[in-house]
């Protein structure tokens, strides 16, 4: 079995992750559970997640162990093997396979743990007393602080300076914030596109002559899944970069579609302007431009604006004309604020991050770099600040937590989702902890 782990790095990508585990983050055509899931086809999974997460994880992946058989307020067994077990950072995207069985080893990628193998035995309770700040004790490694981490959430914790375990380096691409997710997604894109489909039937595009689609460039880049709508008229950009559109997905009249592009199964692309490097989860509206951005899924942006390096979490409502800006008029690199403490992107295109179930009105102009918290409801006119916080409605008010979870039972319903009691809970605390 391989564990596949959050640390708690976690914080880095909020607040993309307030209400899901950092590995069902979406990157190019999968989420990061998906891409580990498709390179160890043959092997058991168990996904090690923050306790307040546990039972939505479980409802999100009900075949798969969720912390195995730990309470929420206790770290989970060690597992018993009698060999060295393999675990994860679900922050990873893996270039290929790591071997799950072999030596005790630490994978590294430059200063980022990948994940490591290490003997059952050495994992046990969390000695009595340890400080949280453990790994920067000068005995501790940079390896062995990374794991001494990932433990406090898979319940591997205990004493790691004692370790002297070797590293090998691996190719990987490590998610530390939430931009790293668009510099990876037009790679994933473009090496995921290539794979052949052995799950989902798919079928060329040349030999569908009743389509009336125009296709720029290949059109043996292009991949229409059964079931999938193509209405007349659509154009497919193919050539930067192949395009999926997945089951029951539709794409309208009067749409333009450039890859590297996903379209995720039920997602409607209607009359949109979809540039290149996006991706697309399930169920989305996408109408007016976009370009390289990803939306998780089931979230709107039906009517015209401009959506351009950016990631939009789930149950999302973009008002008509909203736009964002990706590009500071001084060509500075972007500067983003993420659990109340500044980061600089190194970027110089990069739109915005949006949590779920936020809400903007019509014409709301986001600034470069905003961050929009879930639940955030702005409405305020002029540009808005970097830094909508969560459950903010307009700049002085909060939203009462009963209202908002009313009004997310009724989106969710209207995509056929049942607001669950574990998700209302994790709502409650986190807007209580707010």
């Amino acid at each position: 079995m391989i564990f596949i782990y959050e640390d708690e790095l976690w914080r880095n990508l909020l607040p993309l992750v307030h209400l899901r585990p950092v590995f069902d983050l979406r990157c190019g055509r999968r989420t990061l559970l998906e891409k580990f899931q498709a390179l160890y086809p043959r092997e058991k999974l168990a996904l090690l997640v923050r306790p307040e997460l546990a039972a939505l994880t479980r409802e999100l992946h009900p075949g798969l162990p969720v912390n195995p058989a730990r309470t929420d307020s206790s770290p989970p067994p060690v597992p018993r093997s009698p060999t060295p077990v393999l675990f994860l950072s679900g922050r990873a995207i893996l270039d290929k396979p790591l071997p799950v069985l072999g030596p005790e080893e630490i994978f590294v990628n430059g200063a980022e743990i990948v994940g490591f193998r290490v003997n059952p035995a050495r994992l046990g309770p969390m000695p009595k007393g340890r400080s949280e700040n453990t790994e920067r004790t000068p005995k501790t490694s940079s390896a062995s602080a990374a794991i001494l981490r990932a433990k406090r959430f898979c319940g591997s914790a205990v004493s790691v300076c004692a370790w002297r375990l070797p590293e090998r380096k691996v190719l990987a691409s490590i998610v530390r914030y939430p931009w790293n997710l668009i510099e990876f997604n037009e790679p994933e894109l473009v090496r995921e596109l290539h794979e052949k489909s052995k799950r989902r039937k798919v079928e060329r595009s040349e030999g569908r002559r009743t389509l009336g689609l125009q296709v720029v460039g290949d059109p043996r880049s292009l991949r229409i899944s059964h079931g999938a709508r193509i209405d007349p008229g659509v154009v497919f950009d193919l050539r930067l970069g192949r395009v999926l559109v997945d089951e029951r997905a539709e794409i309208r009249a009067r749409s333009v579609v450039a890859g590297p592009c996903y379209v995720g199964p039920g997602t409607v692309i209607d009359a949109a302007l979809v540039r290149p490097g996006c991706s697309f989860g399930p169920d989305c509206r996408i109408g007016g431009e976009v370009e390289a951005s990803i939306f998780l899924g089931r979230s709107n942006k039906h009517h015209e604006g401009f959506i351009g390096h950016a990631v939009v979490g789930e149950w999302v409502n973009l008002g008509a004309m909203t736009s964002n800006s990706d590009l500071r008029n001084d060509y500075g690199e972007v500067k983003v604020a993420i659990g109340g403490r500044p980061f600089n992107t190194m970027l110089r295109k990069f739109g915005c991050i949006i949590g779920d179930h936020a809400k903007t009105a019509i014409g709301t102009m986001l600034n470069t770099g905003a961050v929009l918290g879930v639940f955030a409801n702005w409405f305020d006119p002029g540009l808005s600040p970097r830094l909508i916080p969560d459950f903010a409605r307009g700049t002085r008010a909060r939203g009462e937590v009963g209202g908002l979870i009313e009004t997310a039972r009724i989106v969710m319903s209207r995509r056929g989702v049942r607001l669950s009691p574990e998700y209302e809970q994790l709502v409650r605390r986190l807007y209580a902890q707010t």
